[in-house]
């Protein structure tokens, strides 16, 4: 499988399950715009190689993901809680996939196959 692809679907799965298990406990509008962005993930899967300009615009929200998180108040704070029990543990695990694995490996992916162009 395509290191890109493999990075849009960890993200995506890695967000969708940390938005369930986050459903009665974040504001709802979270919850809608991590589904959101994991249906676009979706999307992107099937119509990145139609549209050259689709992964720009994931470059981006892969840059935004990485900052956004790493400066939010409450993911710094789960950080800190990691292994003090096994739901916070998972949560922060899927919050490293979701949030920095994910985006890094496409942004390594995109970057490695314009350079073999």
């Amino acid at each position: 499988m395509k290191l890109i692809y493999f990075s849009l679907i960890l993200t995506a799965i890695s967000l969708l399950i940390g938005s369930i298990m986050l459903l009665n406990l974040v504001p709802r509008i979270l919850t809608i715009g991590t589904l959101a962005i994991v249906a676009f993930l979706i999307i992107s899967l099937f119509t990145i190689n139609k549209y050259a300009v689709l992964k720009y615009i994931l470059l981006i929200l892969a840059i935004l993901a990485i900052i956004i998180s790493s400066s939010s108040k409450a993911h710094i704070q789960a950080f800190r809680e990691f292994g003090q029990s096994l739901y916070i543990t998972t949560l922060d695990i899927l919050m490293i996939l979701g949030f920095y694995v994910g985006p890094i490996l496409y942004i390594v992916a995109l970057f490695r196959d314009n350079l073999k162009k």
